[in-house]
């Protein structure tokens, strides 16, 4: 039975001379491995070319997969959303490549329909190619995710001192691990509570930005069993200047 379903592209993997495993997350599946075999010598119009299934495209299939079986095969794929600026923008590609890690590691065990935050990632990712000015988007994404993950902070009294990462609230009872207070503390709170259209206006300079990078990934790593801090964290450098 053919099924059809708009995907993000989490992952690809060559596997042996010809073929891909390609990762996506389904708008109506959750996170599915298909294989495509051949494609990588395949004549023109046997396959969509290879290009349509880079890291975090968004695009459209049309495929299908036999009950038991781990990989679905991929009848026909063709892009949903094609980026505009990302592809020739090197501070954008820095990001995705680090996204595109950060998000497999957070989608891996996610096997099953999460609509609301399959249209969060598309929406992430459509606005992310159609603006400029990006530097605080990748940090309040994360913050986001929490939201659909099951351990978003809590913030019922926000305006205690500190926030306690290990247990995910405000106290003014300075905790015995790690915890975010201060400026950083009330960026974390306005990120989690502003549009990406607005994210633009609060301010951070690039330390400022750095230490509420780390803070979101250690509170991910605190929250999220089997997390691992992707490798790709030193490309982000360079997105790190004020803008």
């Amino acid at each position: 039975m053919l099924e059809k379903t708009n995907a993000i592209v989490i992952k690809s993997l060559k596997y042996g001379d010809t073929s891909l495993i390609v990762n996506c997350y389904c708008e109506d599946f959750g996170l599915q491995a298909f294989i495509l075999k051949g494609i990588l010598k395949s004549k023109k119009g046997k396959y969509p070319k290879k290009s349509v299934f880079e890291p975090l495209n968004i695009i459209e299939i049309i495929f299908s997969k036999k009950p038991g079986n781990n990989l679905g095969y991929i009848k026909e794929a063709k892009l949903k959303f094609p980026y505009v600026d990302i592809p020739f923008n090197i501070n954008k590609k820095n990001v995705f490549f680090f996204l595109n890690e950060f998000l497999y590691e957070i989608l891996k065990e996610d096997k099953t329909k999460n609509l609301s935050l399959f249209k969060y990632l598309y929406n992430a990712l459509v606005w992310f190619d159609s603006n400029k000015r990006i530097s605080n988007f990748l940090i309040k994404l994360m913050f986001d995710l929490t939201k659909f993950l099951g351990f978003q902070p809590n913030l019922e009294n926000e305006n205690l001192s500190y926030f306690d990462l290990r247990n995910g609230y405000t106290t003014n009872t300075k905790p015995k691990g790690e915890y975010i207070k201060g400026k950083l503390k009330k960026t974390m709170i306005l990120l989690l509570g502003t549009t990406f259209d607005k994210v633009v206006l609060i301010k951070l300079n690039k330390i400022e930005r750095i230490k509420l990078f780390n803070y979101a990934l250690d509170y991910f790593k605190l929250h999220l069993q089997g997390f691992n801090k992707p490798k790709s964290i030193s490309i982000l450098n360079e997105i790190y200047n004020p803008t």
